[in-house]
């Protein structure tokens, strides 16, 4: 979930920010965004246009291996510690109630912080349950305070089958769900799939859905059908999957010896492993093979950057593919 086109914003202090981040200078962009603020920029627009705005920039300078993985988190923690020290300026909320979390093992928490306090800068009594929020997390919440809904973020798609449970936990208690992120690629067919009561790709969206959500929703309907049955029983082996493929010998001759850095594009390939077997789940479960193909787009484009063997995203399909050849939903998707 973001907020608006950043490219749109057009703030005149974007550049000052950056140069903040880049610097890990966590007190010069506190400065910009309150002097921006001082100058009568609406909260939401600074936390968009200058903390959204530059974590977009902070991902593509990593895809194209302009950022090591340490500036990554250096640049990320100064805008996460940006938006809390801008946390109290928002209006105090007095709305209706909405619980933000992240998926499970769903790490990016930036989006989900500026929509969490988006949210409380238009009224709302919005509260950030956490960066890979357990299902038991999230329900314990709900039992607690009675949110108006819950909102599940999810940036990259090898979530989509831990927001599946999520919203699982979520309709159990009665409370309806709206997911929202990169992983659903603005495709609201994908939501409603794994069972969500609406898709949001901003807050703005959420602010003028909120009043037309039902106050009660039904527990989620089983997912039925060859392609979940084949999810489930992938998702139950996905670890040893994952070690097959590790150890497949065209695999593993691709990949060749290497020295463990995490810059280098062996390591990359051979981490994102789980995330594509992951992908291949949440392809079968919201059945749209573009799961897939885009996580190998992108493989193929970060490999290439790092200068890495083109051919090796070709040999972890390929052994994937093989290890998952009595699944032929699963063939489907991988080719």
């Amino acid at each position: 979930m973001s907020v608006t086109d950043v490219a749109g914003v057009g703030l005149p202090d974007q550049d000052a920010y950056w140069a903040a981040v880049l610097d890990g200078d966590e007190q010069a962009a506190y400065a910009v965004a309150t002097d921006c603020l001082a100058r009568g920029v609406p909260l939401p627009t600074v936390l968009d246009g200058l903390v959204a705005g530059s974590q977009a920039r902070v991902g593509d300078l990593w895809e194209a291996n302009g950022f090591t993985v340490a500036q990554e988190h250096a640049a990320t923690a100064v805008s996460e510690a940006v938006v809390a020290r801008l946390a109290p300026l928002a209006a105090e909320p007095g709305g209706p109630r909405v619980l933000v979390a992240c998926a499970e093992r769903e790490w990016h928490a930036l989006p989900a912080l500026v929509v969490t306090h988006t949210l409380r800068a238009a009224g709302l009594r919005a509260e950030f349950v956490g960066a890979s929020a357990s299902r038991d997390q999230v329900v314990a919440r709900i039992l607690d305070t009675g949110p108006r809904l819950v909102l599940l973020s999810a940036s990259v798609a090898s979530s989509l089958p831990r927001v599946r449970r999520q919203v699982e936990a979520v309709r159990g208690t009665g409370t309806p769900v709206v997911v929202g992120g990169r992983a659903f690629g603005g495709d609201p067919v994908r939501a409603q799939r794994l069972g969500a009561t609406a898709c949001a790709a901003t807050p703005a969206d959420v602010l003028r859905m909120i009043g037309t959500l039902p106050h009660h929703v039904p527990a989620a309907a089983p997912l039925r059908g060859a392609a979940a049955q084949e999810a489930r029983s992938i998702s139950a082996i996905a670890d040893e999957v994952v070690r097959d493929v590790l150890a497949a010998p065209t695999v593993t001759a691709a990949l060749g010896n290497h020295d463990g850095s995490p810059d280098d594009w062996t390591t990359v390939l051979s981490t994102f492993v789980p995330h594509v077997v992951d992908c291949v789940v949440g392809a079968l479960l919201v059945e749209d093979p573009g799961v897939v193909s885009g996580e190998r787009a992108w493989l193929e484009e970060v490999v290439a950057h790092r200068h890495g063997d083109p051919r090796a995203v070709d040999a972890v399909w390929v052994a994937l593919a093989a290890r998952l050849r009595e699944y032929p939903g699963a063939a489907r998707v991988l080719s």
